[in-house]
């Protein structure tokens, strides 16, 4: 026979499930911005300020943005 959850342990259970999701998320948002942080750079060309990327294994490309 399986106990049954009551209405709180379900919200708390709810909840934490939750709070792992958002930590899980913030963690993964701060190792994309610590890469993307070490493959952006600015290049001064021509006194205009452009920025450009070397992505692991890609092209490296150039613009404006």
């Amino acid at each position: 026979m399986t106990a049954r959850m009551t209405d709180e342990e379900r919200i708390e259970a709810r909840e934490r499930a939750i709070f792992r999701s958002d930590d899980r998320f913030m963690d993964r948002m701060d190792r994309r911005w610590t890469a993307a942080e070490q493959m952006i750079g600015e290049l001064c060309r021509e006194g205009r300020k452009i920025l450009y990327v070397f992505p692991v294994g890609g092209k490296y490309r150039e613009g404006s943005r």
